[in-house]
Parts: C-alpha cells; structure tokens; sequence
C-alpha cells in the first residue's frame, strides 16, 4: 500500500506548492531586505533586530505574511489531499480493494495527506526564518527595545518563552502553523470523499478558512478573543487570542476530519 502511494505521489503538485510557500516566504525576505537598503541599517536597529523579531511568523508590517498564512489551507492541500478522490473517479480505487481492507485504504490515504501538508508548510517557514540569521545577529529580543511589535500576552501565546528562548518559540511556532497545514489538508481530503469535483473540493480548506474568518467578525468571543485559525497561526498576531480557545478549535477541527473522513470514505468507496 505504502509503495503504491509513493508511486502515485504526483511530483510536480508537490514542487508546485512547495514553491508556491518558499516564493511567498521569500518575498516577505525580500520586502524587509529592501527597507534595510532603502532606509539604512543604523547601530541601533542592528542590535535591536534580530530573525526572532522580522521573519515571517512575526511580521506585522508586510502584506507577504497575511497572504502565506490566508493561503496556508490551498498549499497544503495541493499535493495529496484530492488523491483518493480523484483515483476513486479513475476507479483506480477498485485495484486497491483487492489487496488491503477499506479502512486500511482510506487512512493510508488520510496519513499521506496530512503529512505532506505539514511538510510543504513547515519547509518554506523554515527556509523563511533561517534566511534571517544570514543577515542578523542572533540576539534575543527585548520588550523594550522592541517594544514596536507590541508583543504581548493578548496575541502570542507563550509570551515569557519567547522572551527567554525566542528560538524554541518560533520552532514551536512553525510546528504549530504545518501541523494546521496537516489539519487542512486533512479537512480537504475529507471533503474530497463528498465532493465530486476536485477543484471545488481542493478549495473548501480555503473556503472554510475565509468563512470563519467572516463568522468570527460578526459573532465575537468575550474580550474578542478569535476562533479564526488566519488569526492564531502566527508567532505574533493581529487578533486577541487565547491557549484554550486555540487548543480548543484545533481538537474540535481534528474531530471532524476524522468523523467526515470514517463516515464519507465508506459512503464514496462503496459507493
């Protein structure tokens, strides 16, 4: 079964998503390098920036990063996510019932989409974060010398992490963020297994994105906090956000893949 998804692994959609992600990184790379060489590099911004304080996952200035992140359910889900769906149209599927059970197919199939969605996420922040330590002293951050990013409890979480540890916090940060690519990629699979169009279903992580993004505007938490994954995925948001209300969205979208994808694999399959 494994050599069989190797062998349908669709090079091509994983370097094009890949590519996607490492372009849009690398812009935001490009937009903080060409301020540096527009408006100077003076003693006091040298040692007050630091990658901890401008990469991707902590940039609040650029359009780059609100762009990778928004589209983070699209790069994601490009690579495997509508597989099964389309080799359930291609009745490839049928081959595939001979040699291992149903269940066996549909999560071989699951596990393959959710970890080439961490993997096309994790791989452009990580080329993001550590094109930084190139061109910037690996200082740890100040609250206040930088004070500008207004870094605080209402939207980081583990706040004191990283102030003490800011490399550890932004390794956790992009885990965080590619596990959501996994999440999504995952949720797109599934829909996959009710949608008969791939192009339709290949968008419904990023129409679900958007949609509760427009929920979370007109139906509000206490203190605002968003349940809107665009706005906790960063290191540093542009939203109130809170441990359990992140970590509660996450567990409440990992349940529903998992109930779409055992109740819609059988009902596609068999069907």
């Amino acid at each position: 079964m494994n050599l069989f998804l190797k062998k349908r692994l669709q090079k091509k959609m994983i370097g094009a998503s890949l590519l996607i992600g490492v372009v849009i990184c690398m812009l935001q790379f490009y937009q903080v390098i060409n301020n540096y060489l527009l408006y100077g590099m003076d003693a006091s911004r040298i040692f007050s920036e630091s990658p901890y304080t401008t990469w991707i996952g902590i940039d609040p200035f650029n359009f780059s990063p609100s762009l990778f992140f928004l589209l983070i359910p699209i790069i994601a889900s490009v690579p495997t996510a509508t597989l099964l769906r389309q080799d359930i149209n291609n009745r490839f599927i049928v081959q595939l019932k001979l040699r291992k059970s149903l269940k066996q197919v549909i999560w071989s199939y699951a596990i393959v989409a959710f970890i080439s969605g961490f993997i096309v996420i994790a791989v452009p922040l990580l080329i993001n974060f550590g094109s930084y330590f190139f061109i910037l002293p690996n200082v740890k951050p100040d609250d206040m010398i930088n004070s500008n990013l207004t870094i605080m409890n209402k939207n980081t979480l583990l706040v004191s992490l990283y102030y003490t540890h800011p490399f550890f916090h932004a390794l956790l940060a992009i885990i965080f963020a590619s596990f959501w690519g996994g999440i999504f990629s995952l949720f797109t699979f599934a829909s996959s297994l009710f949608i008969k169009n791939k192009f339709v279903a290949l968008c419904s992580g990023l129409i679900l994105q958007i949609i509760l993004l427009l929920v979370n505007s007109m139906l509000k938490l206490p203190k605002d906090i968003s349940y809107a994954p665009f706005n906790f995925l960063k290191e540093m948001n542009n939203a109130n956000i809170d441990i359990s209300t992140v970590l509660t969205v996450t567990i409440f979208m990992i349940a529903v893949c998992l109930a779409l994808i055992k109740w819609g694999g059988k009902r596609s399959i068999v069907k």
